[in-house]
C-alpha cells in the first residue's frame, strides 16, 4: 500500500531512578513490526542524555508509515552509564 516517511519526537516524564548515586542517564530505542507475529526490528535510537528524569530527546526517529496497515511500535527506555556498551543498561 501507499506509504510516507514520518518523524517521531520522543519525550519522557518521571523516569524511575535506576542509578544508586545519580539521576537516570536515558536513551530510547524504537522498534517496529508490520505483522502481529513478526519480529520487532530496530528503526532508530535517540541520543544519550545524562542525569535527567524528564528527557526531551532531540534526535528524531524517522520511519516508514504504511497507510491502512496496523504497525506495532516498541519504545524501550534504558538507563545507560556508557552509551558504547548498551548491553550493561538497566
Amino acid at each position: 500500500g501507499p506509504s510516507v516517511r514520518v518523524r517521531l519526537t520522543i519525550k519522557c516524564n518521571s523516569i524511575a531512578d535506576k542509578d544508586w548515586f545519580s539521576k537516570s542517564d536515558p536513551i530510547c530505542i524504537v522498534k517496529a513490526k508490520e505483522k502481529k507475529d513478526g519480529p520487532f526490528v530496530e528503526v532508530g535510537r535517540t541520543e544519550w542524555i545524562k542525569n535527567n528524569h524528564n528527557p526531551e530527546f532531540t534526535t528524531k526517529i524517522e520511519m516508514k508509515y504504511v497507510f491502512e496497515i496496523k504497525q506495532f511500535l516498541e519504545f524501550t527506555i534504558l538507563d545507560v552509564d556508557d552509551p558504547k556498551d548498551i548491553s550493561k543498561a538497566q
